[in-house]
């Protein structure tokens, strides 16, 4: 089990390296989304906004209406989040939920395996 601090760090972490990404930014241009993430088992949450592309900022607490909402153990996101594990992976094997339309959902599986690879 992950902490929430170690949680917000991973996400923190990965705010810097999305807003790095050339590719992110080319690949999902004019994508906005208002993600919430739940960590279900410490009850942490917190909103990510992407805006054109970019992942904008992260904040803690749910803020206003989401367009997706992520859901999975504190361990399976922080994973994520800081590059150790696939994401496709983890939602696949259903580690993680993800609740939106499917094309918001497309373009974070895009945007999340661009960050995990390093492009």
């Amino acid at each position: 089990m992950a902490t929430a601090a170690e949680l917000r760090e991973a996400l923190d972490d990965y705010l810097v390296r999305a807003q790095a990404s050339e590719r992110v930014r080319r690949t999902l241009k004019n994508w906005d989304c208002v993600m919430h993430l739940e960590a279900t088992d410490i009850g942490a949450t917190y909103t990510m906004t992407v805006k054109d592309g970019a992942v904008a900022s992260v904040r803690d607490g749910m803020q206003g209406a989401a367009d997706l909402v992520i859901r999975g153990s504190s361990e399976d996101l922080t994973n994520i989040f800081w590059g150790d594990e696939n994401p496709a992976s983890n939602y696949m094997q259903g580690a993680i939920k993800v609740l939106g339309s499917q094309e918001d959902v497309m373009k974070l599986d895009a945007m999340a395996m661009f960050i995990y690879l390093g492009q």
